[in-house]
């Protein structure tokens, strides 16, 4: 798996995202010609919008992407694969929300991990608000990974407790401010 970080204008991104491409063919030491990434990078989607590779000589390459608010986080990955990232900076009022958001959303198990959290003050960067974001990312980076999208239901699930999944949650050494979350079989 390998995690590439874009800032800049969304104009760019398609450029990003296949220069990123060809960096991971590369670096994993694949055979692939020159002309099935130009013409096999196009991407198609599954039933739930989950993107993927129409090329069969780019079949085992996995990959999602997130944006947040100037940013872009890309994962390639040689089995399935989510991602996603939230600009913690860039959220008017979410402070006086979230547990709202997350009553609504979060499991009980997760709202308990938020509330245990000291110095409950709603600022965004104290740590109720990272712990809202870690579990916020953590779910959509699963819905991504899993392909069924928004059609399984935020609460439906803990990720505190998905055995069959590693999620990993951080913040990009470049830009603090994006908390993200990668999901991936575990063992992986």
């Amino acid at each position: 798996m390998k995690i590439y970080h874009f800032s800049g204008d969304k104009a760019e991104s398609e450029r990003f995202f296949k220069e990123s491409l060809v960096d991971y063919i590369r670096e994993k030491g694949l055979d692939i010609p020159a002309a099935a990434l130009c013409e096999g990078a196009k991407v198609q989607k599954g039933p739930h919008g989950k993107p993927f590779f129409g090329d069969p000589l780019l079949e085992g390459i996995h990959f999602s992407r997130s944006h947040t608010k100037g940013h872009e986080l890309l994962c390639f990955s040689d089995s399935e694969i989510g991602v996603d990232c939230e600009n913690t900076e860039a959220r008017p009022g979410i402070g006086e929300r979230y547990m709202s958001i997350a009553e609504r959303y979060f499991t009980e198990g997760e709202q308990a991990y938020i509330r245990a959290a000291d110095g409950v003050t709603g600022r965004v960067q104290g740590e109720p608000m990272t712990r809202f974001f870690e579990i916020w990312t953590a779910k959509e980076a699963y819905m991504k990974y899993t392909g069924r999208g928004f059609s399984e239901g935020f609460r439906t699930f803990s990720t505190r407790d998905l055995p069959e999944v590693n999620i990993e949650t951080g913040r990009l050494d470049e830009a603090p401010h994006i908390i993200y979350s990668v999901c991936r079989e575990a063992g992986r």
